[in-house]
């Protein structure tokens, strides 16, 4: 193929790539894909070349697979719905640089194997840094399209999902290397490659196991309330009662399908006479709420022995609490602010449930931000127990940056509101009382950073993402349970996940799904709470294996291009 042609074959194989992403799943696609992106760099005659053939590649596979974000643009008045797709292609410009960087850096190279094993050794830290760099964005590792491979995504629970890139881009070149080898030796190492992959998806699937364990009922809720309406206030109460309707028949099919043999694991309840205030500026009037309460499960509540000691005693109950989950956004009002409407809620519940619901936070000593986007933690008798402020905000969804500049030029937030929100402190465990273990909140696309999701000082048992998935058109809302997977696997943790239209879900700490809503009409689930799992090697070493392996391969690049009389690859 001419040189002058590469950069244009790379633009089609960054669009096939991206149909290995959610909803298509065609991950074998990406993989060929991908080997076709290393040809073209091994091919290209100078950095400058490759280089294009990286911005090509990265454009179009994050044009294609980001296109849902374009559809948020078309629910506000303040910007026009065509905006969306200018922000769609300068995000995909801007991202296609964290392909294209690795792909000149590494054509420097003149030895076609140096290159190939400096470009893998460079995407790895660019797509870490991708994460990192001006808050970040995270969104579609490209380890993520092992999701729907057999066995081999449960590896991200030692190498996360940057270590599941680096088996993508492995297995890209055993495919190249089988299809082009030009020496048997080639095919061999290609071969091997691709057969400890096959492997490593065996022992992947074996590493699946099964528990006893039954945790407390949950119940999600998932209103089906689409974004052209979501924000109408005529609206406000007609959703409201959506939602209390839902939670009333969701409860009672809990209570007549409840097989309660909950182990006995000895939870203390929370005193709530003598607890302490609630993490929350405003201080509800209802008195007195729970603070953090003893819990002896809780130090050691991802070690399987401590599970496995739990099939013991168990006791019976004909109705045990339930924990009530609610999306991002669900309550229209300040929820600290109005006494009623907390009694409203508690209406629904029966003593002992807790409700956990997305809301608006008011930081009363802040008025540059009064707002934070926030989650709430809600007893059967309307008191606040928790408070929780999301802490990674969206650019341009919750805050405008550079406001100063951009205001000026007609940019503004695709939430409404005038003033940008506070960003709250980070990852933090609410400890609830009775038998619900510590949660760790995440409000909607903080769920896509690994790392990030949980403090890990301060272990929970599981994680509740909420979000309001209906901006995101048909593509958005799999990739985002795609991340809450993900994230579940390396954590080791159960994630229970309520939107407002989309898909919500209960995905146990293996990332499979045990229960998920079919559509985007108001649908509930009910469920019990899958076990946590021990913790795994990824909290505690992050990102440090797939960098280390970046770093080998990059040694093995050098000395590649720096010894003539080591076999290469020969286009």
């Amino acid at each position: 193929m001419p040189n002058r042609l590469l950069p244009l074959f790379a633009l089609g194989l960054g669009a096939l790539a991206a149909t290995g992403f959610a909803p298509l799943d065609l991950w074998p696609a990406t993989l060929a894909a991908v080997a076709g992106l290393l040809w073209t760099i091994m091919r290209a005659r100078g950095w400058a070349t490759a280089l294009l053939c990286g911005l090509a590649f990265g454009s179009a596979l994050s044009l294609v697979s980001l296109n849902w974000i374009a559809q948020s643009f078309a629910y506000q008045a303040k910007m026009p719905a065509a905006l969306g797709w200018v922000t769609v292609a300068g995000l995909s410009v801007f991202l296609a640089l964290y392909v294209a960087v690795p792909a000149g850096l590494a054509a420097l190279a003149s030895r076609p194997l140096a290159r190939l094993l400096l470009f893998i050794a460079l995407w790895l830290p660019a797509e870490w840094l991708r994460g990192l760099l001006l808050t970040g964005f995270a969104w579609n590792p490209l380890g993520i399209i092992w999701l729907t491979a057999p066995g081999v995504q449960q590896w991200a629970s030692a190498v996360g999902g940057l270590g599941l890139s680096a088996l993508a881009l492995l297995a890209a070149a055993a495919l190249l290397w089988l299809a082009l080898g030009p020496a048997l030796i080639h095919r061999l190492v290609g071969g091997g490659i691709a057969l400890l992959l096959v492997i490593a998806g065996w022992a992947g699937e074996n590493r699946v196991v099964q528990s006893g364990f039954l945790g407390p009922p949950i119940v999600v809720v998932q209103p089906g309330i689409s974004q052209d309406e979501r924000y109408d206030a005529a609206a406000a109460e007609r959703h409201l009662a959506t939602y209390l309707q839902l939670t009333r028949e969701a409860l009672k099919r809990a209570e007549a399908t409840q097989q309660s043999e909950l182990p006995d694991v000895s939870i203390k309840d929370a005193d709530l006479k003598n607890a302490p205030d609630i993490d929350s500026p405003i201080r509800p009037s209802t008195g007195k709420v729970t603070g953090r309460m003893e819990n002896q499960v809780a130090a050691g509540i991802g070690d399987p022995n401590v599970i496995a000691s739990l099939s013991g005693d168990t006791i019976r109950t004909e109705a045990s609490p339930a924990l009530v989950l609610w999306p991002e956004g669900a309550i229209d009002d300040l929820i600290e602010q109005e006494p009623a409407l907390r009694a409203r809620l508690a209406a629904v519940l029966r003593p002992g449930d807790v409700l956990v619901t997305g809301g608006t936070g008011v930081n009363p000593k802040t008025p540059q931000t009064p707002y934070s986007n926030s989650l709430f933690a809600i007893d059967s008798r309307g008191r606040i127990l928790s408070r929780y402020d999301k802490a990674h905000l969206v650019p341009l969804g919750e805050y405008v940056p550079a406001r100063s500049l951009l205001e000026p030029m007609g940019v503004a937030r695709l939430v409404p509101g005038g003033s940008d929100f506070a960003a709250g402190p980070g990852a933090r465990t609410l400890v609830l009382p009775g038998r619900f273990l510590g949660m760790s909140p995440v409000i909607c696309y903080e769920i896509a950073f690994p790392g990030a999701v949980v403090n890990e000082a301060d272990r929970p048992a599981w994680i509740a993402n909420v979000s309001n998935d209906a901006w995101f058109g048909a593509w958005g809302p799999p990739q985002h349970l795609a991340q809450a997977r993900l994230r579940a696997i390396e954590e080791g943790l159960p994630v229970i996940r309520a939107t407002t239209n989309g898909i919500s879900a209960v995905i146990d700490g293996h990332g499979r799904l045990m229960g998920t809503t079919l559509g985007n009409g108001p649908e509930s689930i009910v469920s019990t709470l899958p076990p946590p799992l021990q913790q795994p090697a990824f909290p505690r070493i992050g990102a440090l294996a797939a960098l280390l392996l970046a770093l080998l391969l990059a040694v093995a690049g050098v000395v590649v291009q720096r010894s003539p009389g080591l076999a290469t690859y020969a286009a």
